[in-house]
């Protein structure tokens, strides 16, 4: 039975299974329309083509991620204990469904889609990097000290909770070790963080 759907934001919640379970070369508008229950002529009068469809998809995704993304730092707790809970936070929003269908988009679309790479990493990616830089250095200030990240260690904070928590669940070759004990490596790459910090006193710099 075709379902009579003709809202954009409707159809996008049809069609996202459907576009996150195929690479993009198999996808068509009857195909998505087929597997969703949907008319054609909805697709075709609110998205055109398949690519038009594909991108309405893809950022939609990335504004639900964006939005999901948004944290507001404990007041008062030293830098260890504030990159802890947002090691934790990062974790939840990691393991949700946006978030996992928005990497298998990437991973599956993103070598033919420039554009969509590009997105993931200045929206998703830069603006957590960033996030993470602006709360150590705003947990220093409010202690009294300028505390700045290493260059590169908000990234490497990022990418291995991503690799560790999402990665290796969908990728075979990261998929053959043990379980990740979540707990555990929330508190090492809080701690590697941590680590990667340096205090600015009279600027002098010295680890934090």
């Amino acid at each position: 039975m075709t379902r009579i759907c003709r809202n954009q934001d409707s159809l996008l919640r049809l069609a996202l299974p459907t576009l996150v379970d195929h690479p993009y070369e198999h996808l068509s508008l009857q195909g998505v329309a087929d597997a969703c229950g949907a008319s054609l002529w909805a697709f075709r009068y609110n998205f055109a083509n398949v690519e038009r469809l594909f991108r309405a998809v893809a950022s939609h995704l990335i504004d639900d991620v964006v939005r999901r993304s948004d944290w507001i730092a404990p007041p008062g707790k030293p830098v260890l204990e504030t990159l802890t809970a947002y090691a934790d936070f990062l974790a939840d929003l990691f393991e949700s469904e946006p978030y996992r269908n928005l990497l298998y988009f990437v991973l599956r679309n993103g070598r033919h889609h420039p554009w969509l790479e590009k997105a993931y990493d200045q929206r998703i990616v830069g603006r957590i990097c960033g996030d993470i830089d602006k709360l150590v250095l705003d947990s220093g200030g409010r202690h009294g000290v300028t505390i700045l990240l290493n260059e590169g260690a908000a990234r490497r904070f990022y990418k291995r909770l991503e690799t560790e928590l999402v990665l290796s669940t969908m990728l075979p070759a990261h998929g053959n070790g043990p379980p990740v004990d979540r707990d555990e490596l929330i508190k090492t790459v809080a701690r590697e963080a941590f680590e990667a910090t340096y205090v600015f006193d009279w600027k002098v710099p010295t680890a934090a």
